[in-house]
């Protein structure tokens, strides 16, 4: 059932992470050219490099184009579902940012066909895959799901007494 007190929440979380996205990417597409080398914001650790990803997730191809459009829309049309019929304002929270983070990465599909990633972290020659803050929003939300999902609900449920029946006799 679809909490009507969950849509508004929901929305101004994937506002938030949609627009921080999305300005975020403006600015360092106007800012900075995929040729020119990477610019250090916090030593080496974290750098800026503009790449342009027109595969899936870690620039993995998983077929066709059409197939990235299909599988987003589908995703943002499932989250959105679970996300308006929960029950707790925390999880409503975090997929409204997985949310946002999805429809930042499907407008730069539609918009340029492909996705703008330009964070760059590692030490040394170990980089991870450089990402964007839609991809950032996406992989934290969902790994505080999982662990939510394994540790905090069972804690939640591990905790509360336990009913037990009495039988009677006459």
């Amino acid at each position: 059932m679809i909490l009507k007190k969950n849509i508004k929440l929901l929305i101004m979380c994937f506002f938030c992470a949609l627009i921080i996205d999305q300005t975020a990417k403006l600015v360092i597409v106007q800012s900075m050219t995929s040729f020119q080398p990477p610019v250090n914001v916090i030593g080496t650790l974290i750098r800026f490099k503009l790449t342009y990803n027109p595969y899936g997730v870690f620039s993995i191809s998983f077929g066709p184009p059409f197939l990235y459009y299909i599988l987003t829309a589908l995703g943002i049309l499932v989250l959105t579902y679970v996300a308006l019929t929960l029950k707790d304002k925390i999880g409503v929270v975090v997929f409204g940012f997985i949310i946002g983070g999805a429809i930042g990465n499907f407008l730069d599909r539609i918009r340029l066909h492909h996705v703008v990633d330009f964070i760059d972290m590692g030490i040394g020659g170990l980089r991870w895959f450089t990402y964007n803050p839609a991809d950032a929003f996406i992989t934290v939300g969902a790994v505080y799901l999982v662990i939510r999902e394994l540790f905090i609900q069972k804690k939640t449920i591990e905790s509360k007494p336990t009913e037990q029946k009495s039988i009677t006799t006459p």
